[in-house]
């Protein structure tokens, strides 16, 4: 049996699985994904970055985590 990835929150430190977009202890979001959403001028971007990125490595957005706080 293949040993499943794991994933922890920032917020509150639960171990979640890899594939867990939100903690299912407090609600946080799990991975740290550029906020910039698609327009009609922009395709969107959808980069995860590093926990600790409080912009996008890809196009300078703010992230989800800093969004919300978390970091």
């Amino acid at each position: 049996m293949a040993e499943k990835e794991l994933q922890t929150c920032v917020r509150c430190k639960y171990v979640a699985d890899k594939e867990d977009r939100y903690c299912i202890h407090c609600g946080a979001p799990l991975k740290n994904k550029c906020t910039k959403e698609k327009t009609l001028l922009h395709k969107g971007c959808n980069k995860v970055n590093k926990p600790d990125a409080k912009y996008c490595a890809d196009c300078g957005t703010e992230t989800l985590f800093s969004e919300w706080n978390l970091i």
